[in-house]
């Protein structure tokens, strides 16, 4: 069974994200879309950029626990990139359905933590995955700051108010694109 403290910072970690996440969606345009706004903010309100606004703050936040907890690291690198992975994955899943968005994304990181924690705790030997964790890590922040600028041309890549992939021409008019639309 997991210490008080460990639990304790997880709970704390699902606060944080999900704060993070909110202060993340509006970044770009508080940014005044700006470079920082790009690589950490959500560029457009396509599913993959809500998605990514979850991703690195759980990312963040675990390895700030990391520190904080000081725990057996190759046990909890596996533990919080499988996590991590499930995260995206059902989060995007979810998306795909009628659920609000807020809630696909609350219960997304619900069940990435309670994953986390009890892939954690379990006699599981994670530690020998240590290595493919870390491929997995160096993969995702790749995919992560590729993927906005340049995006896929796929659903989960499409701004619904838009139709357009990825970063949004600096002085898109919304006026004449909703003028446009109504021919």
């Amino acid at each position: 069974m997991p210490n008080k403290k460990y639990l304790l910072l997880e709970v704390c970690g699902g606060l944080f994200t999900a704060a993070a996440s909110v202060f993340m969606r509006h970044l770009y345009y508080l940014s005044g879309k700006e470079l920082i706004g790009i690589l950490f903010g959500a560029v457009n309100g396509s599913v993959w950029e809500a998605c990514k606004t979850l991703l690195l703050p759980f990312l963040m936040w675990s390895v700030l626990e990391a520190l904080i907890y000081r725990t057996a690291i190759y046990r909890y690198t596996a533990s919080k990139t499988i996590a991590l992975y499930l995260l995206g994955a059902m989060y995007l899943i979810l998306r795909q359905s009628p659920l609000n968005p807020h809630l696909a994304a609350a219960v997304s990181l619900i069940s990435a933590i309670s994953l986390s924690v009890l892939l954690y705790i379990s006699p599981l030997e994670l530690q020998k995955l240590f290595a493919p964790s870390l491929l997995l890590l160096f993969l995702f922040i790749s995919l992560y700051f590729a993927l906005t600028p340049f995006a896929p041309h796929i659903k989960i890549f499409r701004d619904p108010a838009t139709g357009l992939y990825g970063i949004l021409p600096k002085h898109f008019d919304y006026g004449a694109f909703a003028l446009d639309s109504m021919k």
